[in-house]
């Protein structure tokens, strides 16, 4: 699988930000979250749909785009994977009341850099969009433990992490890549495994970007899945 640049956990502005969502109460209540974030009310857009997301996105440049799954014309899952495909460099993150693990994957999986649940307060989604601006990648805690207890299920016995027959093995990790892959699977930010290993955090990303890319994987979600299914982790 492809990685776009969105992807690497590098730091995002959330100005000037882009809504995708439809129902007005939750446009004002995002618009308000991000104000106390340091974001002028004139540098916030809003779009109802997928068809106006996609040609405010063709007319202007933003920073981060807040997506709703369920929306009048089409799914946010189709949107952000438009904008992966059309606008790599701009990075979106899902805020809905869809927690469904079909939804979820997809969303990842289309290239979200973060998944967060509208029935949290504003100050608890201040706090997850403001981390994205140090490089993280905030995940609603309910989904983070859904998804951990889900890749804890698909883990193959110890006897059987080998590859399946005819498909090739990952190539192989060197030492510092194991341990950031490792620090990943803990939902460390880049800023904190620079800090835990003492490395600048761009030689961390290079790390990420090289971890990826052998194990043709586009998330950090879809690395530990497949570390631990051919036995890189535990």
């Amino acid at each position: 699988m492809s990685r776009a640049p969105v992807e690497d956990a590098e730091p995002v502005s959330l100005s000037p930000a882009l809504i995708v969502e439809d129902d007005p109460a939750m446009q004002e209540r995002l618009r308000h979250v991000l104000s106390t974030l340091g974001c002028d009310g004139n540098r916030i857009a809003v779009a109802d749909s997928v068809a106006g997301a996609r040609q405010l996105l063709g007319e202007h440049e933003y920073g981060v785009v807040l997506v709703d799954i369920g929306l009048p014309d089409g799914s946010g899952v189709e949107l952000i994977g438009w904008l992966r495909a059309h606008h790599p460099r701009v990075p979106a993150v899902v805020i809905s009341a869809w927690r469904t693990e079909e939804i979820i994957f997809a969303a990842l999986r289309a290239g979200a850099i973060g998944y967060l649940l509208k029935e949290r307060d504003d100050v608890e989604l201040g706090i997850a969009l403001r981390s994205i601006q140090q490089g993280g990648a905030p995940i609603d805690p309910s989904i983070a433990r859904h998804i951990l207890g889900w890749l804890a299920t698909q883990q193959p016995p110890a006897d059987a992490q080998a590859s399946a027959p005819g498909e090739a093995a990952p190539a192989a990790l060197t030492r510092r890549e194991h341990k950031i892959l490792e620090l990943v699977s803990q939902g460390l930010s880049n800023r904190d495994m620079a800090e835990s290993l003492s490395i600048s955090r761009l030689t961390v990303e290079c790390h990420t970007k090289n971890i990826y890319r052998k194990l043709a994987v586009n998330s950090r979600t879809e690395a530990v899945f497949q570390a631990r299914r051919h036995g890189l982790l535990r």
